[in-house]
């Protein structure tokens, strides 16, 4: 009885700290991927569906939608990844992503592309 009871609560656990993200309601992932190629994100990053240079400077974005931390500190959710991308600095000053003046309704389409790769 006892296995029973751990192993339902291991898996309840696990169940409560699966995070779940979804795109921002107003962010359009087709505009998005187009202003990740705009704004040249694969310099630095390999991003999939994204053609143009397979950046290793930053991480490979893949499965970054199923990610639980942005830049390794910020919970992953539409509203942090929306600001993150509009300012990567405020998470750490030391950060080597630039600031490359992405709007707010851009950050949206952006992070709606990006909650795509799951």
């Amino acid at each position: 009885m006892n296995r029973i009871l751990i192993v339902t609560l291991l898996l309840l656990g696990a169940a409560c700290n699966r995070q779940e993200t979804k795109p921002p309601a107003s962010g359009d992932p087709g505009k998005g991927k187009q202003l990740i190629t705009q704004y040249g994100c694969t310099a630095c990053h390999s991003i999939p569906g994204i053609d143009g240079p397979r950046g290793e400077v930053g991480p490979s974005l893949d499965h970054v939608a199923v990610r639980p931390m942005i830049a390794g500190v910020l919970p992953n959710n539409p509203q942090n990844l929306t600001q993150y991308l509009q300012n990567p600095q405020m998470v750490n000053t030391l950060n080597i992503m630039p600031n490359l003046g992405i709007k707010p309704d851009e950050a949206r389409d952006i992070a709606a592309y990006l909650y795509t790769l799951k």
